[in-house]
């Protein structure tokens, strides 16, 4: 089987080896799909590393090879699946306490965090995830970043009926979008491309905002009656985009600072006294949950969260460099690849 590894950074390699023998309790898949996520990129640019050399990929779908006689489930050959991919050692104080996307064992040498990358991989009966026939395998990739978007929209406590702003309208401040729409509030949307800004009106955008060419908080706030809006969730690590979120933000409200920056110790410009006097609370959200996977899974396969708009291209292995590259551009949304390709 093929698989891309990761020698160093900006060093990526196709390798053979032998599709991995499956335990008896484990799962074969043979992986169609992986999204070339924020972390893959960051991981060939240099900017995050765990150890080399690696196989990356955790955004994972395809079909299953083989099921291992001590599996309980109803897992069968030939099932399609989306997969979560990220290691938890369910021993530390965070998996124990249900908050396993804290794991503290997640990238140590000598287990297998990511891996999708592959041909094949053989993962635990409880990261197999069946999906409905209705559901591509090119969309079932999107449930580990879909999983991702719902804990951060869970962190902010939405109730039904009340205003969030969305800053950012890459591929995770849409699927934010659709997973905000599903838990009944009034969307806001902004960003400085108005293809982006299109997009979102097409998936169900109540409100987008250009802050190039019109006045960001004075448009939330004018469809709030002055207040600002319930909820913000930051997806665009730029400074202004987490000022905009401070300025849009009503009294007692929430924001979520779902991005990461990749500064050693970014410095934010945050009125302290804003936080004080109006009770605006900041949170951060990072990764997901199981539980999260599999609600995840059920909004693609209800169709609640439709992706297909945000693939914009699929590349094979012998072009996952540049379809890395192709997944930093701003002009990119999503970039899958495809082990058949």
């Amino acid at each position: 089987m093929k698989s891309a590894v990761l020698m160093d950074a900006r060093s990526i390699e196709i390798m053979e080896s032998e599709i991995p023998e499956c335990g008896d309790c484990e799962v074969l898949v043979r992986v169609k799909y992986c999204g070339i996520c924020t972390l893959e990129q960051r991981l060939w640019a240099g900017d995050m590393k765990i150890y080399y050399p690696l196989v990356p990929g955790h955004e994972v779908s395809g079909v299953v090879e083989k099921v291992g006689k001590g599996v309980k489930s109803a897992l069968k050959a030939g099932d399609r699946v989306a997969l979560d991919m990220v290691y938890r050692c369910h021993q530390c104080y965070y998996c124990r306490t249900g908050q396993s996307n804290l794991c503290e064992n997640q990238f140590t040498r000598g287990v297998t965090p990511l891996g999708g990358f592959s041909d094949y991989v053989v993962v635990a009966p409880e990261r197999v995830f069946t999906i409905a026939d209705n559901l591509s395998l090119e969309e079932a990739a999107f449930a580990e970043p879909v999983a991702c978007c719902l804990r951060s929209l869970k962190k902010l406590n939405l109730t039904i009926a009340e205003d969030i702003l969305i800053v950012g309208a890459g591929p995770m401040g849409l699927m934010h979008l659709q997973v905000a729409l599903a838990m009944g509030v009034r969307v806001f949307i902004s960003d400085v491309d108005d293809s982006r800004l299109a997009t979102a009106a097409e998936l169900g955008a109540d409100f987008t905002i250009n802050p190039v060419s019109v006045d960001a908080v004075e448009a939330v706030r004018a469809e709030t009656a002055g207040r600002g809006v319930d909820a913000c969730v930051v997806t665009s690590p730029a400074i202004p985009a987490l000022e905009a979120a401070f300025k849009s933000i009503r009294k007692n409200g929430r924001i979520n600072i779902y991005t990461a920056y990749m500064q050693e110790k970014p410095h934010m410009p945050i009125d302290m006294n804003r936080l004080h006097r109006s009770e605006v609370l900041v949170t951060g959200t990072e990764g997901r949950t199981e539980f999260d996977f599999q609600q995840a899974v059920r909004l693609l396969d209800f169709g609640r969260v439709n992706v297909k708009p945000l693939i914009t291209r699929i590349a094979g292995f012998s072009d996952i460099e540049d379809g890395i590259k192709a997944a930093m551009s701003t002009e990119t949304q999503r970039v899958l690849l495809g082990t058949e390709k």
